[in-house]
């Protein structure tokens, strides 16, 4: 077994049946896993998760996303990690390049731009995460999506995802091992494909309380401002600004089917509209 891809569930038949999908298409031909972690759903997940032959079922209670991964991790065969929710999807090509990359010497981690798409699967923007972070850049921010990072099970073991985390867990997660040190590469070919909806984890979810994952940081500090600053430059440097002509990707949708779309100048930022619109539905 060579790919183990881990997704965190609980009531959310309206995903589960498109992530399912594209795994099953983005993975066509690896020697693959798909395993879901239930959390105890009552809205039908099981039900179908129990009629997917190529996806490993393992329900029970769990104390959350992040307890929900370790069981699924603990349980892989693979040698190399996936962390997909359920609202996410894989791009064929970009996932089939970034495995090639894990395969170059020394390289323990491999990640890359996601494209962001509305609740309907409509293009939204393209979030281009190509700088490589430093660990100062983890101190104030999220350098990767973790739809768009694929990372040798090695990594995982030496530590674990915190489950006291609602919701920050990746980024304290992403924070330790950049502290450990691990070879981090990008590409710029986008991985993952996130969607953007108004049910998703958020921090009325969880008492109206944000969860920091850097409560040691001063984020208003000097030395955090020339941190952001550095970054940008950057980014700006290795052209994270400039949007690629066309953006190509196949996306799974309610069909069933998985649809080739295409994108001249894609915009990099999300529109303020739909900014709008999103705060105000979760309200």
């Amino acid at each position: 077994m060579d790919f183990s891809v881990v997704t965190p569930c609980f009531n959310s038949i309206r995903w589960i049946e498109l992530c399912v999908h594209s795994v099953r298409h983005a993975c066509r031909g690896l020697a693959y896993e798909h395993i879901v972690c239930d959390g105890g759903s009552t809205d039908g997940t099981v039900e179908f998760l129990r009629n997917q032959s190529d996806v490993r079922l393992i329900s029970g209670p769990d104390r959350g996303m992040y307890d929900a991964l370790n069981k699924g991790m603990a349980a892989a065969r693979g040698r190399i990690f996936g962390h997909l929710n359920v609202d996410e999807q894989y791009d064929r090509r970009g996932l089939a390049r970034a495995l090639e990359r894990l395969k170059e010497p020394k390289v323990d981690a491999v990640f890359g731009p996601t494209i962001m798409l509305d609740e309907s699967l409509r293009f939204l923007y393209l979030y281009n995460q190509v700088v490589r972070p430093w660990p100062v850049d983890v101190e104030y921010q999220m350098p990767v999506q973790t739809c768009s990072l694929l990372f040798y099970r090695r990594i995982w073991e030496r530590f674990p995802y915190p489950a006291e985390f609602r919701m920050a867990g990746d980024h304290v997660w992403v924070r330790k091992q950049l502290q450990l040190g691990w070879n981090l590469v990008s590409q710029r070919q986008a991985i993952g494909i996130f969607t953007w909806h108004p049910d998703q984890l958020a921090p009325r979810h969880i008492g109206g309380k944000r969860e920091n994952p850097t409560p040691d940081v001063n984020r208003k500090s000097l030395a955090m401002k020339a941190a952001k600053l550095c970054y940008r430059i950057r980014h700006l440097l290795v052209g994270g600004t400039i949007p690629p002509r066309r953006l190509s990707y196949e996306v799974m949708t309610d069909s069933g089917d998985a649809e080739t779309c295409s994108v001249l100048w894609p915009r990099l930022k999300m529109p303020r509209r739909e900014k709008r619109r999103l705060a105000a539905s979760r309200n």
